[in-house]
């Protein structure tokens, strides 16, 4: 798979990983450990668990289609680990700026 095409924008995809690790991990720090009354109303909400779900099941498909494309350097379980510390929002653009880094000559 040709990810040398990214390299021009592998900054902006260092940017979306930072801003979807603070932000989103922010959020749900501050609910999950200041707003527990709305933190708890959001995981007894059966549409918010669907979201939920919705985003496991998407990490583990792109962790199969990392596993069966043969994208090492970080490989499918870095993917799952840095999905489940911080958020696809997150993960995705991280990989992808990692993937896309120059080769050594």
């Amino acid at each position: 798979m040709n990810l040398e095409k990214l390299q021009s924008i592998r900054p902006l995809l260092l940017i979306l990983a930072i801003l979807g690790f603070l932000g989103v991990n922010g959020s749900f720090l501050y609910f999950s450990i200041i707003d527990k009354a709305t933190y708890n109303a959001a995981m007894s909400n059966g549409l918010a668990l669907v979201f939920i779900a919705e985003a496991f099941l998407l990490m583990f498909f792109f962790a199969f289609l990392m596993a069966k494309l043969g994208l090492k350097n970080p490989g499918w379980i870095f993917f799952i680990a840095m999905s489940i510390i911080g958020s696809m929002a997150f993960s995705v653009p991280l990989q992808l700026y990692l993937w896309s880094k120059p080769k050594a000559n």
